[in-house]
């Protein structure tokens, strides 16, 4: 949802690999917990559009410092997203950044919702 995926196919192919079953725990239980929500595409209604919720965006400072402290000390193989943006926002002090992330995030849910008005 950080990186603006909100379909359950979107989190199921990203390259993190995960499997059906977990995810769709993992979903309920942030949803059970309000960390995100969902709205039904109104042009499927199979598909459900998830969203992160306002004490999910409060999220992003800690997502953020983690992202960063995992590409200085970790040696793992981070794709060309992580890189870019880390590259990007380490200039950044962390609060810089994390509003920023709040900030367009929001108006991503925004749209992502508004779209959802509109088209049903």
């Amino acid at each position: 949802m950080f990186l603006e995926k909100k379909t359950f196919n979107d989190f199921l192919t990203s390259p993190e690999g995960i499997a059906s079953n977990i995810l769709t725990n993992r979903l309920k239980s942030l949803v059970n917990h309000k960390i995100i929500n969902f709205k039904l595409n109104p042009l499927n209604k199979k598909v459900k559009w998830y969203y992160l919720t306002d004490i999910g965006a409060e999220s992003f400072p800690v997502v953020i410092e983690m992202i960063k402290w995992s590409i200085r000390n970790l040696n793992n193989d981070f794709g060309p997203h992580s890189i870019k943006w880390f590259e990007q926002n380490t200039k950044e002090s962390n609060k810089i950044t994390s509003d920023k992330a709040i900030s367009d995030y929001k108006i991503f849910r925004k749209k992502l919702l508004n779209d959802s008005k509109n088209q049903s």
